[in-house]
């Protein structure tokens, strides 16, 4: 039994280690996926805290406004009605993010990501993040959408060692 319980681990780790995370893999409380139309977004939680313009900070967002759970945010986009997850913060609102079958949360810590993600996040670099006070350390994986690779990153930020944020960020 042990040594069935190490070969599935060993696998999950294989899996995860890849220099990529699939998007369509990627689940807020391990039901919201990335992507989502708003009525179904409306359906999967108890509220949206809020609908806000995109303020001017954001000005390069082709996005109609963001959508607030907690401080966690969605770009919205009218015509379509979908929903594109943009920034996630752990709060009692999102708790866990899920990779597959892999669950992050803000006990998650820079060494775990450091393994899950070799060798992209074994070093952080500490960033400023406008509006925020505290110093972050920062790391990021590139992101495929159908198994392609894409231009874009998924952004970890760790504050006082601790998994504290994600972003999904892209070129602009």
């Amino acid at each position: 039994m042990k040594k069935i319980l190490t070969i599935i681990f060993t696998g999950i780790l294989i899996t995860v280690n890849a220099q990529s995370v699939e998007l369509n893999d990627i689940k807020l409380n391990g039901k919201i996926p990335y992507e989502i139309n708003i009525n179904t977004l409306k359906s999967s939680i108890r509220k949206i805290d809020s609908i806000k313009s995109i303020p001017e900070l954001m000005d390069m967002s082709t996005a109609d406004s963001l959508i607030y759970i907690g401080k966690t945010y969605f770009e919205y986009f009218n015509d379509s009605k979908k929903c594109t997850l943009n920034v996630v913060y752990f709060d009692e609102k999102i708790t866990e993010f899920n990779i597959g079958k892999l669950k992050l949360t803000n006990k998650t810590t820079e060494k775990d990501i450091s393994e899950y993600f070799k060798p992209n996040c074994n070093s952080t670099e500490f960033i400023d993040i406008f509006g925020e006070i505290e110093k972050y350390k920062t790391c990021g994986v590139s992101l495929t959408l159908n198994g392609k690779l894409t231009d874009n990153q998924l952004l970890f930020f760790f504050l006082n060692g601790k998994l504290k944020r994600i972003d999904f960020w892209e070129p602009s």
